[in-house]
C-alpha cells in the first residue's frame, strides 16, 4: 500500500492511501514512536509508565521527505531527522 496524497494540518500527519483511506496520525504520537535507533534506545530504558512531554519545537514537522518508494523522513523543528518512516509502519500506526 502506498500513500496517493501526503499532506498536514496544524496537528497531524494525512495520508491519502491508494485503496482510498485516508488517515490521520497525530505530530505527537509520530515524534513518540519515531523508529530511529536513538528513540528506541530511549524508549527500551524508560519504565511503561513513563510519560514523555515534549515542548513545542519538538512535535512541529518542519520538513517532509520522500524516501525511495517505502518510507518518509521527517525533520522537526528541533532539528531531530533520524526517523525513516516506512509506509507499512506509518499504516500500523494508525491501527494502534
Amino acid at each position: 500500500m502506498n500513500p496517493k496524497k501526503i499532506s498536514t494540518d496544524k496537528e497531524n500527519l494525512i495520508i491519502d492511501w491508494d485503496n482510498e483511506n485516508q488517515v490521520k496520525i497525530s505530530f505527537r504520537q509520530l515524534r513518540k514512536e519515531c523508529p530511529c535507533a536513538t528513540c528506541l534506545a530511549e524508549r527500551e530504558h524508560q519504565s511503561k509508565d513513563y510519560i514523555r512531554i515534549y515542548n513545542q519545537d519538538q512535535i512541529m514537522l518542519k520538513n517532509i521527505e520522500k524516501v525511495g518508494n517505502y518510507a518518509l523522513k521527517l525533520t522537526w523543528k528541533d532539528g531531530h531527522a533520524t526517523g525513516i518512516y516506512e509506509f507499512l509502519y506509518l499504516k500500523r500506526l494508525t491501527s494502534l
